[in-house]
């Protein structure tokens, strides 16, 4: 069994915690059969259609079984021989050679599985030998011959070429995985990973591993297995690849001895993108380990391990040593693996006995034979159409009742979902043979994979058994191992079959006398109609009588169709459709005390422990698809139900239950809304159906409602909205598994518009999100004019946040960024706005899009009162241009221009600090621009002024003399307000200038050039702020973070400062009061330190460029708040300039919840900046560090604070003042035991290591107000 699944596996970041608890018994199934037409048409049928009087099928399902069936003991380790968990661990180890990599922990500790994904002890039942590469590779290596290489990596290691934003295990560019990068060589190249050697899979055996492209120019991707001296492809796409982590579920069956797996990447000559791979995980590897007895109902195999009964015979090693398929054990068992030819089954019909090797050449095609897990092996396959099955035929059985007549089969359904396997029953009675009988059926995609099924039937009269198999383009159905039991008696015949035993029957006519060949293969034909596949259940009725949209999800399972839900489980459990008796449950179905409904029951498969059950094909939908779904869960202690749309190879989880539901059905709607595209509903249920009391799952009366896309309201395409009663016209997007969601002002979280209403919020930690993006968007809509002003409110908080940006799309334009604002803007609601330029012809529809950019998992967005008007928009108050020129327009020569990843100019930008960050420059070289001549950027109009105000901006001049920059207000008329012609240099400066203006005014920057070659100045970052412009390096941070700001750190989370208030709800804690007024309206800014990990990471709070300063007095009031006991956090002041940095004071989290005043005297020969820096020493602690009333004073020294009333300030005069004491006689003991350090030198005592000469700058001696830390230079020196 061999190869991949995209569509098997549930949403892996859900079921984990479930799967490491759950067990997943082997059962007998109930089986699926209808009276019909033969062949019948590969429509839905469950369990619970009338039987035939001349046969019946042993149904050991649910909590009725029949006398013949298994007792209950019999079903309860079935696991066990596949978990690790359950693996019994000795005292001493076997050969290192045969424990090591064994999926087994062997040795106490777990030491023998340490360099194969597994570290720490035994693991849980059902968890999975996984390498998530956060320690180390966990074994694997690169086996690459070219410069195109794998290597262990993370997000935030170098900022360099195109890269990941984030890692999957941890979601963050904190965490590692392993990756191949930019290559560039201009030949192909192959990148080759490979897994450590491993030993001994068992049949169950499952890699599921995540990995990522980061662009289209890798050619391929492989993963092979090599066994011996065999290498079997188990999975390979040339793509296309989505935007995200993408998981791939591979089973590998049974290998015998050692192996190793390899993942390899090959690339173009074109290639410039990452990929990546991450958290590799094999689920259900280990073989059963030898027990002393083995449980009531399982048998003792050869090697003392301990297998249930049904695991006998079924064509797979589940012991470990083949005891359990020993000759002489199933003797009375015949098995057909095809190695030979057809065997007892030489009645074939559209069927061919195939190998893997010299396959077709169909990408859908069996990578190997299920009987020797090989590409040599023989196999049945058929690519036959609907219209033209392959059928399969036994010879005529003897009639088996009382017995049982068992039939184990592994069949394959891969590459279309048009894919069907059949089996029927064909009882022959005197008279003559009856219509064949349904009993399993198998339809969709069950990925590249041997899955187990049986059958068991008991016939009064002779019976044949009939497997028809059909599928769609690209698609393959494959037979393998065809094992009868000893009460399967063939009946001897002549060598040719009864004339019309699995001849077709007639096709049944419809109600129009219009034969069933007048619609195109695939269509759907009603009444005078041929209805398309893809307008089938698209919520939009073609048929008069609506028949197109009748089996598409909607239902209450009481028709044998189910509505058109289709199992698609290939483990141990199954969705099955059960009446009212058989129920399993709390009571009678969700509406009547005698019905229908589907419930979680056991099956036959031997891979993936979830059941799982699909819709057709549904969609588009519209804003409001709703379904609405009866259910009830009882698991104990585990167990969850899921609901997960599938689109293509991506899955999105929309709705979970988890626990129980307290012995009832519940009620429950699932917000699905606008899809573009096509897509299928998926119920996963995992339970302990052995587990103690009545346990199970089950769904009842599943509704969609409002999903048809022409069924919009004039509400679904209202921008305006406040949230209050609704969403209004604003949808979620569902490209990636981050959602906006529309919430209730509660705890920390609170609305714009009361404080206590609605508005919408984007936290990726609920539930917990790996996608990078979530969108919330509109319907198309027309334009109300050819400008409209979009205005909204938005609120950014977090010290890990990200981005958040506004996008307008135009069917076949390019998307156009009209606002974007990265990081931390403080716990408060900021308005912002956008004008919306249309064309003169506004016949055009456009759709506007919010787009969350997660950074990390600390922080949130929110959105509240939007409002949209025609016309344009005032000036914005605030310009990074990162997506646009914030609607200046140029004058004079028209050279400003807005850049990024510029040739010319500022490296980097000052909003982000990176080579892609945008800014407007204006080159000043004579040629472009004469000595003298200027060169004007205008902004819009801004609306008046009602108070004082401060308008600043970064700006960058060349080391070469640029010229003169001036600033100008234009309200009546031209005013120059400051200009600027200071030296160049490496750095952003900022300028900043009070404003007054009662009418409408504009601001414009005028450059004046020098004459200068390779000269120019640049502008960025432009910022309107109520209130008076605040001294250099000075902040009462009551309108804001007045210039000072955060130090992203790559690698190390980019963690930001925040701004808050003792008024605004958080989620951190933080000081009830600020400083500068002493209530909760004052702001101040904060970090919270537990968002830092263990090693002394930090974050820093900087402040603009300083001129160089003999000496200056640095004052500040800094709180920091940790609980007793935990004193790992730590602020200091650090001095940066380009002679390196230099830390100045520094102040530990021994002092608890008040406001404590720090100074400290700074002196630099060069231009240099000032850092607050949070750290953290140890490991992580809550609490928060925050500073207020920071305050420069250039050229005077600090003067020992004086007592004062109230307040923090008389709190910190006794310090301070003790400190002082203590200061003096530290620093006389520190000048004696160096003035005696030297003498000692002098008079030649030796000293264990010599002390370098230090070169004239700073000394690096660490001063708060009541100590003083020296650095290890010198503590060290002993």
């Amino acid at each position: 069994m061999l190869g991949p699944s995209h569509t098997q596996a549930p949403h892996p970041d859900s079921l984990s915690k479930a799967r490491h608890a759950l067990l997943g018994p082997d059962r007998d199934p109930r089986g699926q059969f209808s009276v019909g037409s033969w062949p019948p048409p590969c429509t839905a049928s469950w369990p619970g259609a009338q039987m035939s009087q001349g046969a019946w099928l042993l149904g050991v399902s649910g909590l009725r079984n029949s006398g013949a069936s298994l007792p209950l003991a019999t079903w309860l380790s079935l696991l066990a021989a596949g978990s690790p968990g359950w693996a019994w661990v000795p005292n001493h180890c076997r050969a290192p050679r045969e424990a090591a990599c064994n999926f087994v922990c062997d040795c106490r500790g777990c030491p023998d599985e340490a360099q194969c994904g597994y570290h720490g002890v035994s693991p849980s039942p059902g968890a999975p030998f996984t390498c998530d590469f956060e320690r180390d590779s966990c074994g694997w290596q690169d086996i690459s011959t070219a410069g195109y290489r794998w290597l262990r990596d993370r997000a935030g290691a170098s900022p360099q070429g195109p890269r990941l934003r984030s890692d999957h295990t941890l979601g963050t560019d904190l965490g590692w995985y392993v990756a191949v990068g930019t290559h560039r060589g201009r030949e192909t190249a192959t990148a080759a990973l490979r897994s450590p050697v491993l030993h001994e899979a068992a049949p169950t055996c499952e890699l599921r591993l995540w990995y990522h492209v980061a662009s289209g120019d890798v050619a391929e991707l492989r993963l092979e297995l090599t066994h011996g001296a065999e290498t079997l492809t188990l999975w390979r796409s040339p793509g296309p690849w989505g935007p995200d982590w993408q998981e791939l579920v591979v089973p590998t069956g049974r290998i015998q001895g050692a192996f190793r797996v390899t993942f390899s990447a090959t690339r173009n000559a074109t290639h410039r993108g990452t990929v990546a791979l991450d958290d590799v995980a094999f689920w259900r590897c280990g073989l059963p380990t030898s027990q002393a007895h083995c449980p009531l109902g399982h048998h003792h195999c050869r090697n003392e391990a301990c297998v249930e009964h049904p695991q006998l015979c079924d064509g797979e090693d589940n012991c470990g040593d083949r005891s359990d398929e020993d000759a002489a054990l199933c003797r009375h068992y015949v098995a057909t693996d095809f190695e030979m030819g057809l065997g007892l089954w030489n009645h074939s019909e559209g069927w061919t006995r195939n190998r893997s090797a010299g396959s077709p050449g169909l990408p859908a095609w069996p990578r190997g034979d299920h009987t020797w897990n090989s590409a040599q092996g023989s196999f049945l396959a058929s690519v036959a159409e609907p219209s033209a099955p392959a059928v399969l035929s036994s010879p005529k059985f003897q009639a088996s009742a009382p017995h049982n007549c068992s039939l184990v089969f592994y069949h394959y359904l891969h590459g279309s979902e048009a894919g069907c396997l059949q089996v029927f029953l064909q009882t022959a009675s005197p008279a003559a043979p009856q219509t064949p009988i349904l009993l399993r059926r198998r339809h969709g995609e069950l990925g590249a994979a041997w899955v187990r099924d049986r059958v068991d039937i008991q016939s009064r009269h002779p019976f044949r058994i009939l497997l028809a198999g059909q599928t769609g383009p690209g698609g393959v159905v494959g037979l393998d191992d065809l094992i009868l039991s000893d009460h399967c008696k063939p009946i001897p015949e002549l060598a040719s079959p009864p004339p019309g035993c699995w001849a077709p029957g007639p096709w049944p006519q419809p109600s129009s006398l219009r034969p069933r060949s007048f619609c195109e293969p695939g269509h759907f034909f009603c009444g005078d109609l041929c209805v398309p596949p893809e307008q089938l259940c698209d919520f939009q009725q073609q048929c008069p009588g609506g028949e197109d949209e009748q089996e598409c999800g909607t239902t209450d399972f009481e028709s044998p169709s189910g509505g058109g839900w289709e199992d698609a489980s290939v483990g141990r459990l199954q969705w099955a459709r059960l009446p009212a008796p058989d129920r399993g449950g709390p009571g009678p179905d969700a509406r009547r005390a005698a019905g229908h409904f589907l419930a979680v029951q056991r099956a036959w498969g031997q891979l993936a422990e979830e059941a799982r059950v699909l819709t057709p094909t549904l969609g588009p939908s519209g804003p409001r698809c709703e379904l609405r779904l009866v259910y009830y869960l009882q698991s104990h202690p585990q167990g969850f139900l899921e609901l997960v749309v599938v689109e293509g190879s991506r899955r999105e989880l929309v709705w979970q239950a988890l626990g129980s539901t307290a012995g009832g059905w519940k009620v429950d709607r699932v917000l699905l809304g606008a899809r573009r595209r096509p897509f299928r509903l998926e119920l996963v249920g995992l339970v302990d159906v052995d587990g103690p009391g009545q346990q199970g799952a089950g769904v009842d009366d599943v509704t969609l409602m409002g999903c048809s896309p022409a069924a919009a309201t004039e509400e679904d395409s209202e921008v305006s909205c406040n949230f209050e009663r609704g969403a209004c016209g604003w949808h979620t997007g569902h490209l990636t598994d981050a959602h906006w969601q529309r919430v209730e002002s509660r705890g920390p979280r609170y609305d714009h518009t009361t404080g206590q209403g609605h508005f919408v919020l984007l936290d990726p930690t609920d539930p917990p999100a790996w996608g990078p993006a979530a969108h919330l968007l509109t319907q198309p809509r027309v334009p109300s004019a050819p400008q409209e002003c979009l205005s909204f409110w938005f609120h950014l908080f977090g010290p890990q946040i990200g981005t958040l940006r506004l996008v307008m799309r135009r069917e076949g334009e390019a998307e156009a960024h009209l606002w974007s604002r990265s990081g931390t803007h403080g716990n408060r609601w900021h308005e912002a706005w956008a004008t919306l330029h249309h064309q003169p012809d506004a016949g055009a529809k456009y759709q506007l899009l919010f787009e969350g950019l997660r950074d990390g998992y600390h922080g949130s967005m929110a959105l509240d009162d939007v409002t949209l008007r025609p016309g344009p928009c005032w000036a914005p108050r605030r310009c990074s241009f990162e997506d646009s020129a914030c609607g200046f327009s140029v004058g004079g020569r028209g050279l400003w221009t807005r850049l990024a990843n510029a040739s010319w100019g500022p490296h980097a930008d000052h909003t982000t600090e990176t080579a892609q960050g945008h800014y407007m420059v204006v080159d000043t070289s004579p040629q472009a621009l004469p000595r003298g001549h200027a060169a004007l950027l205008t902004s819009e109009e801004q609306r008046p002024l009602v108070q004082p105000t401060c308008l600043s901006f970064w700006y960058h001049l060349s080391l070469r003399n640029p010229g003169t920059l001036r600033v100008h207000v234009e309200e009546a008329g031209r005013q120059q307000v400051l200009s600027v012609s200071s030296r160049g240099g490496a750095t952003w400066r900022l300028g900043s200038v009070d404003l007054q203006a009662r009418q409408a005014w504009r601001v414009v920057f005028e450059a004046v050039a020098a004459g200068v070659e390779h000269s120019y100045m640049a502008l960025d970052d432009l910022l309107l702020q109520d209130g008076p412009c605040p001294l250099p390096a000075s902040c009462d941070f009551e309108a804001g973070l007045c210039g000072w700001n955060h130090v992203p750190r790559p690698g190390l989370g980019g963690y930001s400062w925040d701004w808050s208030s003792g008024a605004s709800p958080s989620r951190y804690l933080q000081p009830p009061v600020d400083h500068t007024l002493g209530t909760e309206a004052g702001h101040f800014a904060l970090f919270e330190t537990s968002v830092l990990g263990p090693g002394s990471r930090a974050a820093g709070l900087i402040s603009q460029p300083l001129p160089p300063t003999a000496a200056s007095c640095l004052r500040f009031w800094y709180h920091v708040g940790f609980p007793e006991h935990f004193y790992q956090g730590e602020l200091r002041v650090v001095l940066s300039s380009a002679q390196g940095q230099l830390a100045v004071w520094g102040a530990g989290g021994r002092r608890r919840h008040q406001w404590l005043e720090g100074q400290v005297d700074v002196a630099s020969a060069a231009e240099f900046q000032i850092v607050f820096e949070a750290t953290l020493g140890g490991q992580p602690a809550l609490g928060p560090i925050a500073l207020d009333d920071i305050e420069y004073l250039a050229g005077q020294r600090c003067q020992l604070p004086t007592p004062s009333q109230g307040g923090g300030a008389a709190a910190a005069a006794v310090p301070a003042a003790v400190g002082g004491t203590l200061l003096l006689l530290l620093l006389l003991l520190l000048l004696l035991g160096v003035a005696g350090r030297r003498w000692l030198q002098k008079a030649g005592c030796p000293s264990r290591g010599e002390v370098d000469a230090v070169a004239p700058g700073f000394e690096n001696i660490l001063f708060s107000a009541d100590r003083v830390t020296l650095p290890a230079s010198v503590t060290n020196d002993q």
